[in-house]
């Protein structure tokens, strides 16, 4: 018993479960190819989706509401990342690094995100 609680210490999936809830019911057509293509990796999961968010703002063509839930997965995720550094890591090498390629995502993105997420974007930013 004591094994399996250590594994999930230190694996940041299961602190992850109500972001990934918030995705899959937001995001449900995204979220089940993602999970087709790359599993239960979290981090891939997580960087194709800040790729998805990006371009979804660069060619203007998803409604104004789907960006802002996008940003609200972003900000739980950021929320998640105060607790746990593996999710911080995880979250600047993913999807806020697909955010900074993209000049009208990262201009929207400093509105729309949490003050701790902002401030991750910022220090990829430097």
């Amino acid at each position: 018993m004591k094994m399996s609680k250590l594994s999930a210490d230190s694996d940041p999936g299961p602190r992850l479960i109500r972001v990934n809830q918030y995705l899959e019911k937001n995001f449900p057509d995204f979220f089940a190819e993602a999970r087709f293509q790359v599993g239960n990796d979290d981090y891939y999961l997580y960087s194709r989706f800040g790729q998805y968010l990006a371009r979804s703002i660069e060619h203007r063509k998803t409604p104004r509401n789907k960006i802002n839930r996008g940003f609200t997965v972003l900000n739980k995720m950021a929320r998640a990342s105060t607790k746990d550094p593996e999710i911080r890591s995880m979250m600047v090498s993913g999807p806020l690094e697909a955010i900074v390629d993209a000049p009208l995502a990262r201009q929207l993105a400093m509105k729309r995100l949490s003050p701790v997420a902002q401030s991750y974007l910022e220090s990829l930013c430097e």
